[in-house]
């Protein structure tokens, strides 16, 4: 457990060790460090059960394609696809859903709750698609940092003003869940 956690936060500080290990380190270290990440996930992920399981094997499966393109080609593009890709992995988990009868949302509702009206399930529909049009927007702004800016402004946003973003996200959400939506009794 306190490995997956520890992965964690090396994933979510992914761009900040990418930018600072291209400023003092060769590609080729860099890139096994990255190789190194991805493979530890994947053994610590392989060991999970349940659904978080494909996600975390799908991210470090992406984590060591990624680096070992990087390795062939020597392009340190290859290590800041990272966050564009993982805004189309989540964009397609979340997006498939919708396609179901319950939405990506519904199903994290319910590992709290069991009894969801039809309200609560259409609201969380459209917050599916809402979470939908957040990745988009995010692997399209992290494309264009990837393509077009320096890499300090790549990891200032995909390090930092991303999860901002996303934190807005979840505070605005939050805020219009309890003083809209829950005070709806049906």
């Amino acid at each position: 457990m306190l490995l997956r956690l520890l992965l964690g936060l090396v994933v979510l500080t992914y761009p900040f060790l990418v930018y600072f290990g291209l400023l003092h380190f060769d590609l080729f270290l860099v890139a096994l460090a990255v190789m190194a990440i991805g493979l530890v996930r994947f053994l610590v992920f392989t060991q999970v059960k349940g659904k978080i399981l494909n996600m975390g094997l799908l991210g470090s499966s992406l984590l060591l394609v990624f680096a070992g393109l990087a390795l062939i080609l020597e392009q340190s593009v290859w290590l800041k696809v990272y966050p564009v890709a993982f805004s189309l992995m989540l964009l397609y988990v979340f997006g498939i859903s919708l396609w179901t009868d319950k939405s990506m949302i519904q199903r994290f509702a319910e590992l709290r709750e069991k009894d969801i009206t039809p309200h609560k399930q259409h609201y969380m529909r459209q917050l599916t698609v809402v979470w939908c049009g957040f990745f988009i927007f995010n692997a399209l702004v992290s494309t264009y940092t990837l393509l077009w800016t320096s890499d300090k402004v790549w990891m200032l946003y995909n390090g930092l003003i991303s999860y901002l973003l996303l934190g807005a996200l979840v505070v605005t959400e939050l805020l219009f869940r309890y003083t809209v939506v829950l005070k709806r009794k049906t």
